[in-house]
Formats: structure tokens, sequence, C-alpha cells
């Protein structure tokens, strides 16, 4: 990781503040992981992997949240595919297709007690 980045989770926090408040806009790009990492002047799989670092997760994860936010507002404005958007969100964001209700394992559910009585 390039340390001269940023030292300190404040000047982290100053450089996601110039990310998201002025070099998207100067740059004309769009919010994503790859160009916050890019912007950092680290590599995609080191911000991934700063985001469990104590000290820099948090700030990283909130502006991946961010990013994220950006990316679903302009899928519901038309302005990007819902393809696009879910194979991003899984790379990039952690999520996961929610599995159907056969592929869920479960365990069944025993009432013990009164249940004769709550039934009436």
């Amino acid at each position: 990781m390039n340390k001269a980045v940023f030292s300190s989770p404040e000047t982290l926090q100053n450089k996601l503040d110039e990310y998201f408040g002025s070099y998207l806009a100067e740059k004309g790009e769009i919010a994503d992981i790859e160009s916050l990492a890019d912007f950092l002047g680290i590599t995609r799989e080191e911000l991934m992997a700063l985001m469990s670092d104590e000290k820099f997760g948090p700030s990283l994860r909130i502006a991946r949240n961010r990013i994220a936010k950006i990316k679903k507002q302009l899928a519901f404005s038309g302005k990007l595919q819902a393809t696009v958007l879910a194979f991003d969100f899984k790379n990039n964001h952690g999520y996961k297709d929610k599995p159907e209700e056969s592929e869920i394992e479960s365990e069944p559910v025993v009432f013990k007690g009164k249940t004769e009585s709550w039934a009436k």
C-alpha cells in the first residue's frame, strides 16, 4: 500500500472528502471502487483489503456504501442498466443473490408448552 496517500484516518477522510466533493465533478467521473482506488493511489485489491483494517476500514466502508448509493440512484433514473448494477454490487459491494426458499435449509420449529391453548 502506498502509505504516502494516507498515513492516518484523518488524512484518509480528507482524501475521501476531496474525492466525493470535487474530484468526481472535475474529472467527469462516476464514483466507483476502481476510481476511488486509483484516486487513492492503490489497487482495487488493496482497497478491498483495507476495508477490514481497524483504522481505515470504517471510513472506506462508508465510502463504498456512498458509491453504491450513487450507482443505485443512477439505475433508478435509467442511467445505469440493472444488470451492470447487479454485477457491480456482487463484485465490489458484497451483495449476494437471495436464495430461493427451496434452497434455504432450515430446522423444523417445534412448539412446546401451551400451544393448544394458543390455537383457540
